[in-house]
């Protein structure tokens, strides 16, 4: 069962502490992977969130997709597995 979300089109001025703040409104959060460029230091616009339950994921998708935030639309859905080759 997949609890964890992936929300892109994130502003780069967006940190984790305001994404456990808007996306804890949905339950309980675990982790919050926010992954930096290496060159620039800067977030690259996107991040995945793990929740406890999957109806935490169920609600944040249906309140948050399409959404805005800092600006701009973001999307949320369903994280994937990483495709390994």
């Amino acid at each position: 069962m997949i609890t964890t979300v992936f929300v892109g089109n994130l502003d780069f001025s967006i940190d984790e502490a305001m994404l456990r703040e808007i996306f804890g409104e949905f339950g309980e959060i675990t982790n919050v992977n926010l992954p930096m460029d290496r060159e620039t230091n800067r977030p690259r616009g996107f991040c995945f969130i793990d929740f406890k339950d999957r109806s935490a994921v169920e609600a944040a998708i249906s309140k948050m997709d399409g959404s805005e935030l800092a600006g701009r639309n973001i999307k949320v859905h369903e994280a994937q597995p990483r495709r390994r080759n």
